[in-house]
């Protein structure tokens, strides 16, 4: 879990037998903090989806898991036609739903470049070359 991200998810983890909907709110902003730091600024998480979608670094899978967090999130605090005061596998379910993205978006990717890099660096090369990336 990115640092960033840290503080508002172990607070989700603390209210959400007691306050699904809490939990639910809070695991909404994890998602924007996320896109903050996946490098979408400080834009809708709305837009963020729409634009991380359109670059390819959200497959349909992660983007349907992002937008149940965004609505079910807003619909937690604003009122709407959802109710989650008692819900809390709905709330579990969103933590779930965030793992996943976070698992996808940011750890595979870093375990995946981690790994690569620790390949020699002729290897490298090569790989380069046949890329069309070297130098």
């Amino acid at each position: 879990m990115p640092n960033l991200l840290k503080a508002d998810f172990e607070e989700a983890r603390t209210v959400y037998k007691l306050s699904p909907r809490s939990a639910a709110a809070l695991l909404r902003l994890c998602v924007q903090k996320l896109f903050i730091e996946l490098g979408m600024g400080n834009v809708t998480i709305d837009t963020a989806i729409k634009s991380l979608v359109a670059s390819g670094r959200l497959d349909i899978d992660l983007q349907q898991a992002a937008d149940a967090l965004r609505v079910i999130g807003n619909e937690s605090v604003h009122p709407g036609t959802m109710d989650l005061k008692d819900d809390t596998q709905t709330a579990y379910a969103l933590f779930e739903m965030l793992n996943y993205i976070v698992e996808r978006t940011v750890t595979f990717p870093a375990r995946a470049k981690a790994l690569f890099d620790s390949l020699p660096d002729a290897k490298k090369e090569a790989i380069a070359k046949r890329d069309g990336t070297a130098a």
